[in-house]
């Protein structure tokens, strides 16, 4: 049969279970006969007797084998392969050996990569990959029909639905003990709801709309850390516990065993809740996936298809662990087993090379001000592409094979290995390489635009993260020395490139690590264009034009006002097109109509020419702040868009003063909710002079008619425009428009 891999997971023991998706829409259920492999290795092969013995039950056969443990190996070491026979008892086997002696003895590899990971490896497949397979006995036989290098692949037509429950609410928040009010089922072509009857009736109609509807996708809001936990808890009370199944298993759905985790990652608290995943058919909560968030279904299905992971997976997965997984991948392709627990450690570097060594890109610190016709010019995808062009990996990075090498580091001198590929340069070439093509589809402006532009965004991230999860601690494949390696090309790159520009007359305006802002007086699109031509030909990495701004605005520091801040600033490109960065509405935590606000000035700015032009709509720009502060001391706003949204630092019980977050976690803690560090609440400010958990209203508890605190709004959205509108005139700073807004209150504003 053919058709396309829709989702995979471990069943029985000794089972794959993967779900095909035919030509014809229907999705059909095939069982491999499969397990996962761990390997053992440790210095004395008698020591290989231990775990054997001790877990023989819990393997279905061992056998020693060649493979290469460690990254930095230039060749392979034995090792006892043990095939599981449970794939779901994978990390708790591991344990269990690791425990067999004392710390070391056992060196544990592929213990944490997910089963259905591992067959996509081992099998060389991918979700959505179009195939051809033949049951062969209890085995499956896979022809792929697809290649995941491929720009323009088919995909089946995938249906999706998105479910939403209405609660009753007995009190101010909905608990699980709130009866059902209506259940809503909207796909594409119509919108079913089930109300009207008991709760049992509404959950088992439930049920049969998803039989009927027969979705591939199914999109909640708040799925994973409520609205499923929800219904199974009705279903519960209400007696139809053991009916209540929403994949196409039949599988009855149960609350998850393990409870969701608070992490910290660059210098942030953040939450993960535990994923209630189906089996057969996908579920994605929007609130919790950021790959759908910033890609939406291209770029999950991108990102699936090249980092081999399973699309429920990949969709509640960091962007590190979808980069690991595509790692992983080519580790498997080359006999590299995945440590884990990393082992790596720095290179020993005395006091004069670590302060070479430790530093990062290279900036060009802005000139503070607004300033005309300077060019922006973007290199595309740098850091990538430093890893993947000059071989920046782990093993590389001073590598024992290569001491004469005339692949350098800049700077430091350190060799690079010129004799093999790095792991982490093999799984970047796919990424640099597919986004640059999506990218040159996308100047066509065809009618796949938004298409191309999801998956190249989605791959964009990977990107992003590469760098960072070079250097992490954590990382299978990471070393700090690689991640040095990188900023010291960046910083060569970036120099060479601003004295190019200053060997053509253009003067440096601003830089940040791949970023480069320069001005020359009258220099057009022409000049910007073979200045690009230029650093391309001598640095050797490709860059992009975005553009000539008729003015860009470089901010200072509002702390420090004569210190400026790197990823401050706003423009208007000659297109008309705004460039917003590090400014309120650009800020996730910003109220929705101060970003209304702020935007709705700066158009007005960006239909001006020139800085004198702009100065000459400063006027019309208060006009628009004082319209929205009257509709704020009016209580016009609806309340829902005053919100700020904040991630809780530590647990509830950890707050002490009465801050304004403290007064809203306060009180959803009163109303029963159960909050962690990490996760994210959002409120409104009701009086904001007040000395108890009253100063603010969790937004859960509230309604559109909910009285704020006017008074502290306006001087808040005053500080939000005199962000955009002081670099144009300095009389309009917040407490200037303030006395704008008393003086239109009076009368007296001329």
């Amino acid at each position: 049969m053919r058709g396309w891999i829709l989702d995979l997971y471990p069943g029985n023991p000794g089972e794959m279970v993967v779900w095909l998706k035919l030509e014809n829409g229907e999705a059909v259920r095939l069982v491999d006969r499969w397990s996962p492999s761990i390997y053992i290795g440790t210095d004395t092969k008698s020591d290989f007797e231990v775990p054997l013995q001790a877990l023989r039950n819990d393997f279905v056969w061992t056998r020693a084998v060649q493979k290469r443990e460690r990254v930095t190996d230039t060749g392979e070491s034995e090792v006892v392969e043990a095939k599981l026979k449970d794939a779901k008892k994978t990390q708790q086997v591991a344990g269990r050996i690791e425990r067999l002696g004392p710390f070391g003895t056992f060196r544990l590899y592929n213990a944490d990569v997910p089963p259905g990971q591992s067959y996509l490896y081992e099998h060389d497949l991918f979700p959505l990959a179009r195939c051809e397979v033949e049951q062969d006995g209890g085995r499956l036989k896979w022809e792929l029909k697809d290649d995941v290098q491929d720009y323009d692949y088919i995909l089946p037509n995938l249906r999706k639905v998105k479910l939403d429950v209405e609660v009753v609410k007995e009190g101010k928040l909905a608990h699980f003990t709130d009866r059902i009010d209506s259940i809503t089922l909207k796909g594409d072509d119509e919108t079913i709801t089930i109300d009207g009857r008991s709760e049992a009736d509404k959950l088992l109609g439930l049920v049969r709309a998803i039989q009927d509807a027969d979705p591939d996708f199914i999109l909640t809001r708040d799925g994973d850390t409520f609205l499923f936990p929800y219904l199974i808890k009705r279903a519960e009370a209400t007696g139809v516990a053991g009916r209540l199944t929403f994949d196409r298993d039949g599988t009855i759905m149960k609350l998850p065993s393990k409870g969701g985790t608070s992490y910290f990652s660059y210098g942030r608290v953040h939450y993960k809740p535990s994923a209630m995943k189906l089996y057969g058919r996908i579920h994605i909560d929007t609130n919790t996936s950021f790959t759908y968030f910033e890609a939406g279904f291209e770029g999950l299905f991108e990102l699936s298809r090249i980092c081999r992971m399973p699309l429920q997976t990949c969709s509640r997965a960091s962007i590190g662990k979808a980069l690991s997984s595509l790692q992983f991948y080519h580790a498997s392709k080359i006999g590299l087993l995945v440590p884990w627990k990393p082992t790596l450690v720095e290179h020993f570097k005395d006091r004069n090379e670590l302060l070479m060594a430790d530093r990062g890109g290279f900036i060009f610190e802005p000139k503070v001000g607004v300033h005309e016709n300077v060019g922006e010019l973007d290199y595309s995808a740098l850091y990538p592409s430093i890893m993947y062009r000059k071989n920046i990996s782990a093993e590389t990075v001073r590598c024992q094979c290569c001491p004469d090498s005339d692949n350098r580091v800049p700077e430091l001198g350190w060799n690079v290995c010129k004799k093999r590929a790095g792991i982490v340069p093999q799984a970047l070439k796919i990424i640099v390489e597919k986004r640059l093509g999506y990218k040159k589809k996308m100047d066509a402006k065809g009618a796949d635009y938004d298409k191309y532009n999801e998956r190249q965004a989605a791959l964009k991230w990977i990107g992003v993260c590469s760098f960072g999860y070079l250097g992490y601690s954590n990382a299978k494949f990471g070393r700090i020395d690689a991640h040095i390696a990188v900023c010291a090309w960046d910083r060569k790159i970036l120099l060479d490139t601003s004295r190019i520009a200053e060997r053509r007359g253009f003067e440096v305006m601003h830089g940040i690590v791949d970023s480069l802002w320069v001005q020359k007086e009258g220099a057009d699109r022409e000049d910007y264009l073979e200045l690009k031509a230029e650093i391309e030909a001598e640095t050797g990495f490709a860059m992009s034009f975005e553009g000539i701004y008729k003015w860009v605005a470089f901010l200072p520091s509002k702390v420090e006002p004569g210190i400026p801040v790197l990823n401050r600033y706003f423009g208007a490109y000659q297109s008309g097109e705004l460039k917003v960065r590090g400014i309120e509405a650009r800020r996730h935590d910003t109220p929705l109509a101060f970003t209304r606000c702020q935007m709705d000035i700066l158009r007005v700015l960006a239909q001006a020419d020139t800085v004198a032009e702009a100065k000459q709509k400063v006027p019309e720009c208060i006009e628009i702040f004082l319209r929205y502060a009257k509709a704020l001391a009016c209580h016009e706003v609806p309340a829902s868009e005053l919100a700020f949204t904040t991630n809780l630092s530590k647990a509830p019980e950890e707050y002490t003063a009465m801050t304004v977050q403290h007064a809203a976690v306060k009180q959803l803690v009163g109303e029963g909710a159960t909050l962690h560090a990490g996760e994210g609440i959002r409120y409104v400010i009701t009086d904001y002079k007040g000395k108890d958990s009253k100063r603010v209203a969790p937004l859960d508890m509230i309604k559109d008619e909910t009285k704020y605190d006017s008074e502290r709004y306006i001087m808040l959205l005053a500080e939000t425009c005199s962000s955009v509108l002081e670099p144009f005139d300095s009389g309009c700073t917040a407490a200037g428009l303030m006395s704008s807004y008393e003086a239109s209150r009076s009368g007296t504003l001329d």
